[in-house]
């Protein structure tokens, strides 16, 4: 009687523990199935496609892996038979484990390194293949099941395969977890720091739950809870919160302040236009006259963006850096597929916005020239279909055959109106008192003393003004044998243009504009103004439409 009743105990008790078994196998499934919906989520929001791509697929091995570890635990083993079939579920889930765990390492180093390490597609084959054949060397130790709970829950029983999933998984997670850490110290754009940190803290917190599922596994034979797949669902969190908070791009546009500007570029809506330049000026000039009257502007360039701001006083227009290096707004010269997409959706909800590019002879370098003729297509396509503008900047003697042809037969050519032997060599922007603000030259190493010039022109401004006009007028052009200056004054500004021709009459307007816009934006500083130059940024910028 007692021997049935310990016999009843140790069936109820197995029957409870393959229950549980199952359950935790159901809420892995759940909890990978989340994590899989936050990369389907997140996949367009990372710029780099190939890491995003790796992201979803490393989520969907975590499911598959999820489901058949369930099948393996509601399997039964047959004693006399083959078991054919629990064998083959566990060793689909030992394979789809590996693969998650191997893509996500992957989805790691192609976020961080995708274009200094993995930009070549051998490399990002070899680096997959390899990842198969460890999955599939991990998969083919798995010969041995055991019937753990009263012959219905099944456990692989090879010590080696265990032990090899949980060697494996550690080096990948070692590599992704040195790859953050490399990049947190390398790298120090905020931005990608930020994102650093959330995705280390998510690969910690996995790894500590892998580790400890394994011990428990291999060391003293227990069947943990399963923190494992919650841990790889944080995991997933943390990457789907760093991409979404801390976005890659941001291309929203703040309104440059509007300045009334004589018209240099005739622009049209619904135009593609091409700016023949082998250093890009023209088309950063022509693209802020534009946002100036109130359009929307989108720069894609070779150039810093913090250099494009300073030398053309754009502070607002969001510009995106095509460069091989990682952060905010940069775009890896690798992925044309991205760069139309970013291209679109700017212009989702600005259909008449202004699309300027230089930068199309590096993409050559990296891009067959064929790729780069169908991204040119695609980009005219999006700018001019809503109305809007592209504006882009070539060499076309040092481009690429093909690309400089469909430049010449399909895009228009912006040039700028010319005026028969005039030419701006310099421009003095002064304090009312003769203190030099800003020196711009033609040349860039100019032999005139800018100070001195700066506090000669003051001085005859003053005695002309004093002497021959009774205080009532001012002194408005000088000129110098062959050099005329043109002389503009604002109540705490004067403006010099020293240029050699005739000076056309839209010089004075810009001039005008250029002291009303430099007034409203610096004059309040000038009162307490200490002397140093470095406060007034972008006032030198502002001069270089006087140049054209």
């Amino acid at each position: 009687m007692a021997g049935k009743g310990l016999s009843s105990l140790a069936r109820v008790g197995a029957a409870s523990m393959v229950e549980a078994a199952q359950w935790y196998s159901l809420i892995s499934i759940a909890s990978s199935s989340i994590a899989l919906l936050l990369s389907a989520y997140v996949v367009r929001k990372i710029p780099n496609r190939r890491a995003g791509d790796t992201f979803v697929l490393a989520m969907v091995f975590f499911v598959l892996a999820g489901s058949f570890a369930y099948l393996l635990r509601t399997s039964t083993l047959d004693y006399y038979g083959q078991n054919s079939g629990p064998l083959a579920i566990a060793r689909l889930f030992y394979f789809f484990h590996m693969l998650a765990v191997g893509f996500t390492a992957s989805f790691i180093g192609q976020y961080f390194l995708g274009f200094a390490l993995m930009r070549r597609r051998i490399v990002n084959l070899f680096l997959q293949v390899s990842l198969l054949a460890v999955a599939i060397g991990v998969t083919i130790q798995v010969n041995t099941l055991e019937d753990e709970y009263g012959g219905i829950g099944v456990v692989v029983g090879d010590v080696a395969a265990t032990g090899s999933l949980a060697l494996f998984a550690t080096i990948f997670m070692s590599t992704a977890l040195a790859v953050l850490v490399r990049t947190l110290i390398r790298n120090r754009d905020p931005i990608v720091r930020r994102q650093t940190i959330l995705m280390t803290a998510g690969v910690v917190a996995h790894g500590i739950g892998a580790e400890t599922y394994a011990f428990s596994r291999i060391f003293i034979d227990f069947y943990p809870p399963p923190f494992l797949t919650i841990t790889a669902l944080g995991m997933a969190a943390c990457f789907a919160v760093a991409v979404l908070r801390y976005k890659m791009l941001v291309l929203t546009p703040q309104k440059e302040e509007p300045q009334s500007l004589p018209r240099r570029f005739p622009l049209k809506s619904g135009r593609a236009y091409v700016v023949r330049e082998r250093r890009p000026k023209i088309v950063f000039l022509a693209l802020g006259e534009a946002v100036r009257s109130g359009l929307p502007g989108l720069i894609l360039t070779r150039r810093a963006p913090i250099e494009v701001r300073e030398d053309y006083d754009l502070p607002s227009t969001p510009i995106v850096w095509l460069t091989s290096t990682l952060g905010q707004n940069h775009m890896p010269p690798t992925d044309l597929d991205a760069l139309e997409r970013l291209v679109r959706e700017f212009l989702s909800g600005r259909p008449q916005g202004v699309v300027a590019i230089e930068g199309l002879e590096y993409l050559t370098t990296y891009n067959s020239a064929g790729r780069v003729v169908r991204a040119v297509h695609s980009l005219r396509d999006l700018a001019t279909a809503g109305g809007g503008i592209l504006i882009v900047s070539a060499d076309l003697g040092a481009a690429d055959e093909s690309v400089a042809q469909v430049l010449e037969r399909e895009f228009e050519p912006l040039e700028l109106p010319r005026t028969a032997g005039y030419r701006v060599e310099d421009v003095f922007v002064i304090e009312g008192n003769g203190l030099l603000l800003a020196h711009t030259s033609r040349d860039e190493a100019p032999e005139v003393d800018s100070d001195v010039m700066a506090g000669m022109l003051t001085a005859i401004m003053n005695f002309a003004r004093t002497s021959f006009a009774s205080g009532s007028d001012e002194l408005r052009r000088l000129e110098l044998g062959e050099t005329t200056v043109a002389i503009e004054r604002s109540p705490r500004l004067i403006l010099a243009v020293a240029a050699t021709g005739e000076q056309p009459k839209e010089n004075r307007e810009e001039m005008r504009a250029f002291l009303d816009r430099a007034e409203r934006r610096y004059g309040p500083l000038i009162a307490t103004w200490s002397g140093d130059a470095a406060a007034f940024p972008g006032l030198r910028a502002m001069t270089s439409r006087l140049f054209l």
